[in-house]
């Protein structure tokens, strides 16, 4: 695996981005802010659905930077995701937005996991997508 990654995000409070438990690590919700780039706005009117697929997939890159921080990401299976989309109220296409994260992770992973797709009226830092996730560690 040779992919340029982003830098793994620090907590921006009092909580831990990433959290091994057992078998499981737990991930924090990632937004799509790196050093190079931030999604910022309500989808489709400030941000379209190709740029906020763009968003859900930087979080999965941040999460995978999350997971390399404490294991080898060929141990790992992604469990479940939970995606939420920051959407105007008649928007119903938060799917095609999460789909950015999942086939990014297929890039990496070859078991997909479980995933819902929720549309909230606002996000922290007014982001486009926020996304948290479980993984299995299979040693």
């Amino acid at each position: 695996m040779n992919k340029e990654l982003p830098k793994a995000p620090q907590a921006a409070g009092n909580y831990v981005t990433i959290k091994k438990i057992g078998d499981f690590i737990y991930t924090s919700g990632h937004v799509p802010i790196s050093d190079d780039v931030k999604f910022i706005g309500k989808i489709p009117n400030d941000i379209s659905i190709d740029d906020g697929y763009k968003a859900a997939s930087l979080c999965a890159e941040l999460t995978i930077a999350s997971l390399l921080t404490v294991s080898e990401i060929e141990k790992l299976i992604p469990v479940n995701v939970i995606g939420f989309v920051n959407s105007e109220s008649s928007f119903e296409n938060q799917p095609m937005i999460l789909n950015g994260f999942t086939d990014k992770l297929d890039e990496y992973f070859t078991d997909k996991p479980t995933r819902s797709a929720v549309g909230v009226s606002s996000l922290p830092l007014n982001v486009c997508v926020e996304v948290q996730s479980v993984f299995y560690i299979n040693e």
